[in-house]
């Protein structure tokens, strides 16, 4: 279903694309589900690796040759992740350029402290990319997947959502 909404979405000129949303049961499931969605490079047993393509085209973070896109259509985003900053690499940092210098520019207004905006974490950066998803021209605006734990008890909010996807048992 999704990929039919994807396909309206791209011919109706709208320039956010819908959200999609798997919310897990733990750090361990989420990062399976990530992994399956999203592709990863799997370790060999001579120490080399092999990439294993995303199983879900519109969701993948890497090419067809393995190479990691600058700006990744999924996100896996859970406490482990946002204590460590993992989910944010470099190639992310300078595409998203422009738009991590518009979170310190907003920075700047809210607490009229400059040295505040010059040290933003990784932590704070993935944080405004969750908070911004779905949002054009800010860091989440560009992102088609969000793989979570209990992301939906956590007062989240995108109005882009348009597929919710549970991988643990829900209360409502």
């Amino acid at each position: 279903h999704y990929e039919k909404t994807f396909q309206l979405w791209q011919e109706s000129g709208i320039k956010v694309p819908p959200c999609f949303i798997v919310v897990c049961n733990n750090t361990s499931t989420s990062k399976l589900v990530y992994d399956y969605i999203s592709g990863f490079n799997r370790p060999n047993t001579d120490g080399s690796e092999s990439f294993v393509a995303g199983r879900l085209p519109l969701f993948r973070n890497y090419d067809d040759n393995g190479n990691p896109l600058a700006r990744p259509n999924t996100l896996l985003i859970d406490s482990e992740q946002l204590e460590s900053g993992d989910a944010l690499d470099e190639n992310f940092r300078k595409m998203a350029g422009p738009e991590i210098e518009q979170f310190r520019r907003e920075i700047i207004e809210r607490s009229g402290n400059a040295q505040d905006a010059e040290n933003i974490t990784d932590q704070a950066l993935l944080r405004e990319v969750m908070n911004t998803v779905g949002r054009p021209g800010r860091l989440g605006g560009a992102i088609r997947c969000v793989v979570s734990v209990s992301m939906l008890t956590e007062g989240w909010d995108a109005n882009t959502v348009t597929h919710v996807v549970g991988v643990r048992a829900f209360g409502t």
